[in-house]
């Protein structure tokens, strides 16, 4: 059926915000129905293009290829993008060429920036991002046409229609220049994290645990201010663990009190909690009372990088400095030239401090804080944090957790006294149709939990509402609406607002690259550097990985675990130290049959999911990759309360090294320090463990006192 071509009828209002800035015949399109085709275009798509395309020379076709991605259902963020980076490229080569009209820009433009000779501080991973986006303009413009229009109208259309290039990828060398660099970028990027993951798993936790404390503060303040009606605002302070050591000082302060009145009020009035906000006043350090911290996201408030951040009203030093600042924790100029925003969530309510907090903070020059946003953010990220450094899941993966008994699923293992709980996630992993199983510790349905109780609060219901799925690229899984975990004000949570939030929390930890640049922390690198944890430092067979991390292809995961330069660099010098040692006790020996039957044997026994093996838990559920050589394996979780157990081990590797060490065996006394290593490993990832557990319980007093 034809697309209906009549006037837009009455109510209509997006035709009314373009008149003069689009052609007629574009401005009055309507569907089969006759809606106007604008009034579908995603608010934020229309605000861009608003600002960005329209009244350029290329205005008009971006507004027909903007109704034709909308009206073939691509996602407003997918719009956004190929806009995004469309609008940049069309603006540089006007600019560079000096051209006035579309009439003037020819292949042979576009063909000189592709081949470098123009624009040369860009990126190959920049032109190739053009020239992939102008097909998908292309492409979908002409089948929408085709399909959609009757011939008179495709003919008034026809001027308005990006001309197809005569040539593709294939043709230049930036495609595979581009993946190379990326690949190798994130190679770079893994060799820095690697090491790190057990310390950034910490660092979460611990994180998420003072944020939780100050949302604790903020409302028992507001209990005690309520309680004695007392006027605002009031201060309060406590002290943090010893993980920080400080002690932190607030004020409860009533938005719009603020700039109203010098010092307290006299009166009491009654407030909604959001007219309430939290003024970070001072850190002391709680051994010599010097200057303290304070919580690891300050900066951020200080110079207001949450959301959006670079708009009309901020000064051009300010933006600068901001610039600077986060070019040097990693978040470069974006590839089409705008600036940076690595805290911008795309859903409401998550992170971004509002409007009046933000107004109110800059106007004043105060160090204001909505906790509230900050304390959902945390939440989601310390959560999708838990699964993909104890998993290597996806982000598309995540997104599939709901409260539902088909995913969420506890079985229960009679076969060991006591009865012990086996918790796994049933989730769709990425080029699959059905379901497979996601093994996770319990920790991970505990925290679950509170993020359902939270959840539940914020809807004042005992259930979840169902609420639409919005997966990337992945339309055969958004089929009904379910109760997903990643949700918030009744939208389900994207991929782009996890990365902000994951970013958020980790903000501040230093991880560098050996050329000593800052890496940026986003969830498929921190399932790059799972994945090459357990292959390279853990020495999980890469066919074992393959099944951890749900993948079809091994190649992709022999690539994913790839030995970064440092690991080379370190194996390189265990190679070294064990030729020095080298002794081949073994020459010459046979190993009986029954010998060989009972290694054969040992290799094929399956471990139980979540079993219990020497310092922890066993969470693999396929062939056992270490022969039951479990000190030491990635796919164990240490855990605290089996800790006598791997001291006991470290013990009898110690006494054992020695006596191989008098007996003439450097071989085997080898085998026993390596185990030795290990063990240390993981005692060192169950201090960091109980250093969060220990956190986790704690409860600071709060004091109050006049201000």
């Amino acid at each position: 059926m034809h697309v209906n071509n009549k006037m837009p009828p009455e109510g209509n209002t997006r035709p009314l915000q373009l008149e003069n800035k689009v052609a007629d015949v574009l401005l009055h399109l309507c569907d089969s129905e006759g809606q106007s085709l604008w009034d579908k275009v995603d608010e934020k798509n229309l605000s861009y293009f608003i600002r960005n395309s329209a009244g350029n020379p290329w205005g008009n076709h971006f507004a027909l290829a903007l109704l034709c991605l909308t009206d073939r259902k691509l996602t407003p963020a997918s719009i956004n993008s190929i806009t995004t980076v469309l609008n940049a490229r069309f603006r540089d080569l006007f600019h560079h060429f000096q051209l006035a009209s579309m009439n003037e820009l020819t292949p042979s433009h576009v063909a000189q920036y592709l081949s470098g000779q123009i624009l040369k501080e860009h990126s190959d991973r920049q032109r190739q991002s053009f020239l992939t986006f102008y097909g998908t303009f292309t492409f979908n413009l002409n089948k929408w046409i085709a399909s959609k229009f009757s011939p008179d109208k495709q003919a008034e259309l026809t001027p308005f229609v990006l001309s197809t290039l005569p040539f593709d990828n294939r043709d230049f060398s930036v495609r595979e220049k581009a993946i190379s660099n990326a690949k190798n970028k994130r190679k770079e990027d893994t060799s820095a994290v690697t090491p790190l993951l057990p310390e950034i798993r910490a660092e979460g936790h611990l994180r998420w645990n003072q944020v939780k404390r100050l949302r604790e503060a903020f409302r028992s303040a507001i209990e005690r201010v309520r309680a004695e009606r007392a006027p605002l605002p009031i201060e309060f302070n406590y002290d943090e663990t010893e993980y920080a050591g400080e002690r932190w000082y607030f004020q409860l302060v009533d938005l719009k009190g603020l700039g109203s009145y010098q010092g307290r009020s006299k009166y009491y009035r009654e407030f909604l909690d959001e007219d309430v906000v939290l003024e970070f006043v001072k850190a002391e350090k709680l051994d010599d009372g010097s200057v303290g911290d304070g919580p690891w996201f300050l900066d951020l408030l200080r110079m207001r990088l949450l959301g959006n951040w670079a708009t009309d009203y901020i000064s051009e030093e300010h933006k600068n400095k901001c610039i600077d600042y986060l070019n040097q924790w990693g978040y470069d100029i974006k590839e089409d030239g705008e600036i940076p925003s690595p805290f911008l969530p795309r859903n409401k309510g998550i992170l971004i401090q509002g409007f009046e907090t933000t107004r109110a903070a800059r106007l004043t020059n105060r160090l204001l804080i909505n906790i509230e946003p900050i304390f959902i953010a945390c939440m989601f990220a310390k959560f999708a944090l838990d699964i993909i450094t104890s998993s290597g899941a996806r982000m598309n993966e995540l997104l599939q957790i709901s409260y539902d008994k088909n995913c969420c699923i506890v079985t229960v293992d009679k076969s060991v006294s006591p009865p012990r709980n086996n918790y796994i996630l049933r989730l769709i992993p990425k080029g699959r149709e059905e379901a497979e199983n996601y093994y996770v510790p319990e920790d991970v349905f505990k925290f679950m939990s509170e993020i359902l109780n939270t959840l539940k609060g914020s809807y004042k219901s005992n259930t979840l509402p169902e609420v639409e799925v919005r997966y990337n690229n992945r339309k055969h899984l958004g089929s009904e609406d379910k109760k997903y975990i990643f949700q918030y004000q009744n939208q389900h949570i994207n991929e782009f607002t996890i990365n902000a939030v994951l970013r958020f929390l980790l903000h501040g930890i230093v991880a560098q690259t050996a050329e000593g640049n800052q890496v940026v922390f986003k969830a498929h690198l921190l399932r790059h550097a799972f994945a090459t944890h357990a292959v390279q430092t853990e020495k999980i067979p890469v066919d074992i990985v393959k099944s951890l991390l749900h993948q079809r292809d091994i190649e992709v995961t022999t690539y994913y675990s790839a030995p970064t330069k440092q690991q080379i660099s370190s194996s390189i010098q265990s190679l070294h130290e064990n030729w020095i040692s080298f002794i081949d006790i073994q020459k010459g020996i046979l190993r009986a049959p029954d010998e060989l039957k009972e290694m054969f044997e040992d290799y094929r026994e399956k471990v139980g999911t979540l079993s219990k093996v020497v310092g922890g838990i066993c969470t693999i559920d396929n062939v056992c990759p270490t022969k039951m050589a479990c000190v030491g394996c990635g796919a164990k979780v240490p855990r605290p309360e089996f800790k006598d157990e791997l001291l006991a081990y470290f013990n009898w590797a110690d006494e054992s090294e020695k006596r191989f060490e008098q007996q003439g065996l450097p071989l085997e006394a080898k085998k026993m320090k390596i185990a030795k290593n290990r063990t240390k490993h993981e005692l060192d990832e169950i201090r960091l463990i109980e250093k969060y557990q220990k956190d986790d319980l704690y409860e600071p007093g709060i004091r109050y006192s006049n201000t």
